[in-house]
């Protein structure tokens, strides 16, 4: 079983390294991040999460979607703490401040965390991890635009998202008797397989833009990636392994807790006027050591 999910993780990351490659040499053009970060955003992970809740209702599945949902008032608990710690003991500039806060708070549970979760459990763990995921939709909106912009809240984005409003019609077809016409669900299915490439091809593209040398001497970088790829992790798998709860649902609050910092944070921190830069680099930072974190950390939690 640990053969098998190292190289399905392994893969992943080889699709990364593929992106790498083809903006290094340029068969990725400047325009392939934005368009490719609308396409994934507003049309192939909903159509993933819609297509991996079209099932019959089970009791047993609804049971462990609420133990799901739970866990993730554990993990996001656990991010908050750390990034107020990281905020109290060390200082930063006001235009900073809320960017490290972010940075460790929202991780890249998007983008990294559904592929991830497919390749390891499949259309339930595109399921759970759409569940667990309706935590991110609305802390970002609500946490995350206060710590950025000092409580200018949004709350028609709260509830106007792709992702949660997705999530959402998904419940609604596993709650009821409807069922999506085959047709319908087979084109889901195929646009929602275009996710994976896309996203890792994504976050090849944005490693590759990356210049290393502009923050190899932010310590506070490492120090915040170190909080969110290493020490989250490692709290929710402490208070997990102490629960009888399914191995999905211990597991999956694990993987989301390592993703590497979100790349909201840059685009919240464009948009509130913080400091961007540091913002961008901190999401290329983590990402990149998450190359090593995350594979090793799936070693440890799935068995």
């Amino acid at each position: 079983m640990t053969y098998v999910v190292l190289n399905q993780v392994l893969a992943i990351f080889l699709l990364t390294a593929f992106g790498f490659v083809l903006k290094k040499i340029n068969l990725l053009n400047d325009g392939f991040t934005k368009s490719s970060s609308d396409l994934i955003v507003y049309v192939t992970l909903p159509a993933m999460i819609i297509s991996s809740m079209d099932r019959e209702f089970s009791k047993d599945i609804a049971a462990t979607s609420l133990q799901v949902f739970f866990t993730g008032a554990i993990m996001y608990g656990f991010t908050i703490l750390l990034a107020f710690l990281l905020v109290r003991f060390r200082k930063f500039e006001e235009t900073q401040r809320g960017v490290y806060m972010y940075m460790v708070i929202f991780g890249n549970v998007g983008y990294l965390g559904y592929p991830i979760m497919n390749v390891l459990y499949g259309e339930m763990g595109v399921f759970y991890s759409a569940v667990f995921n309706i935590w991110f939709n609305v802390l970002t909106w609500t946490i995350g635009v206060s710590i950025m912009a000092r409580g200018r809240l949004n709350f028609r984005r709260i509830l106007i998202n792709p992702g949660l409003l997705s999530t959402l019609f998904g419940l609604f077809i596993f709650l009821t008797p409807l069922r999506l016409p085959t047709l319908v669900k087979s084109v889901l299915d195929s646009v929602g397989s275009m996710t994976t490439p896309l996203a890792m091809f994504l976050v090849g593209a944005f490693l590759a833009e990356a210049h290393l040398k502009d923050f190899v001497a932010e310590i506070d970088l490492y120090l915040a990636s170190i909080l969110k790829l290493i020490v989250a992790p490692a709290l929710v798998y402490l208070v997990m392994s102490y629960t009888d709860l399914p191995t999905i649902v211990k597991v999956l609050p694990v993987v989301m807790a390592g993703m590497p910092s979100g790349v909201n944070t840059a685009i919240f921190a464009r948009m509130f006027d913080k400091d961007y830069k540091l913002a961008a680099q901190g999401v290329v930072l983590s990402t990149a050591l998450s190359m090593i974190s995350l594979p090793v950390l799936i070693l440890v939690v799935v068995k």
